[in-house]
């Protein structure tokens, strides 16, 4: 999600108050800023296998995303980076496990951006975890939104959704990967945008809120597009509108948010490896080079497009600036009403 997404939703911009000072730590973490007080690891990294923990249920972004890099990470260091999913609370549940794993580069947290912005601000004054406990290790990829509905549906176009939006109020059924994450705000901005009342379910990621459309328990979804990306090919699904500033490549008649007059609904979601905060610089080094090799590599590009995603185009410390920016943008968020703690 962008700051400028969360001023066109209306949002106040007032203090934040501690969360930005604990965030804007996350920033010199990851930049590497006073990393000389770090402890080096006197072993060549990995020696041993290490546990990458995800944040969803099989199916999703982050999910797709981390098995893409763990896999080539694991030829690269002859070492195996063995995916754990971890799904639930918007990933606050997989958040805290990494937060407070050892830091020692042996257990990374394969994450989007919903679980480092939002999921510890939406836990309460006590949270278990703040963006401040992580350094970024590498940025894998990044993704638009799908807003998504069956083949079958009555909506085939986003005009239908809207139309339905009135003459259904308080009955169309959304779903999304979990509370507080960039598909959960884009819905809740839309809903602000046509005045609408929708009942929003949040679930442990994206690949099962897209089975509970393809079931009909749902009639749309905001999806990151590894999500529903194959139920679209296969005709099961069909996207109705990409939250992505231009139409992309795969789908080049589905319309973006903006072209359909409703700007304010542009977020795109980032896959990334973060590392505990006090992780030594070297395997931080380690997993940042064997991210650019895989970058490099025309056949892990070839998958990283076949599941939807592109290259991220941010370097550790502009990713960490992001975070760190974003996290602010959700603190006022949530103050204003528009995204609530459950």
């Amino acid at each position: 999600m962008t700051t400028d997404a969360a001023q066109d939703s209306g949002c106040g911009a007032r203090g934040l108050p501690g969360r930005r000072q604990l965030a804007g730590m996350a920033l010199l973490g990851a930049t590497g800023a006073g990393a000389g007080a770090r402890a080096q690891s006197s072993e060549r990294y990995p020696a041993r296998p290490v546990k990458v923990i995800v944040p969803f249920a099989p199916g999703g972004n982050a999910d797709a995303s981390t098995r893409i890099f763990a896999d080539s990470l694991s030829r690269q260091f002859g070492q195996s980076f063995v995916v754990e999913n971890r799904g639930g609370a918007g990933g606050l549940i997989a958040g805290t496990a990494a937060a407070r794993a050892e830091p020692d580069g042996y257990t990374v947290f394969g994450s989007t951006t919903g679980p480092l912005i939002s999921a510890w601000q939406l836990a309460g004054r006590s949270p278990p975890y703040t963006l401040a406990d992580f350094r970024v290790a590498a940025v894998l990829n990044t993704s638009p939104i799908f807003i998504a509905v069956r083949q079958d549906s009555p909506i085939r176009a986003f005009a239908d959704l809207v139309r339905a939006a009135a003459e259904r109020r308080g009955q169309l059924r959304w779903g999304h990967p979990g509370n507080g994450t960039t598909n959960h705000v884009n819905i809740l901005q839309l809903q602000r945008a046509l005045g609408a009342e929708f009942v929003i379910a949040a679930y442990r990621g994206g690949g099962p809120a897209a089975q509970d459309l393809v079931g009909g328990q749902l009639d749309v979804v905001a999806a990151d597009i590894p999500s529903v990306m194959h139920l679209i090919r296969a005709g099961t699904l069909r996207a109705i509108a990409v939250t992505s500033p231009q139409r992309i490549p795969p789908t080049p008649d589905v319309p973006t948010t903006a072209e359909l007059g409703y700007p304010q609904v542009n977020s795109t979601n980032f896959a990334c490896f973060m590392v505990p905060r006090a992780a030594p610089d070297a395997v931080v080094e380690r997993i940042a080079e064997g991210v650019r090799v895989a970058l490099a590599d025309p056949a892990v590009l070839r998958q990283v497009e076949a599941i939807g995603t592109f290259p991220p185009g941010m370097s550790n410390a502009e990713f960490a600036a992001f975070l760190q920016r974003e996290a602010g943008v959700y603190a006022r968020l949530i103050e204003s009403g528009l995204l609530r703690r459950e």
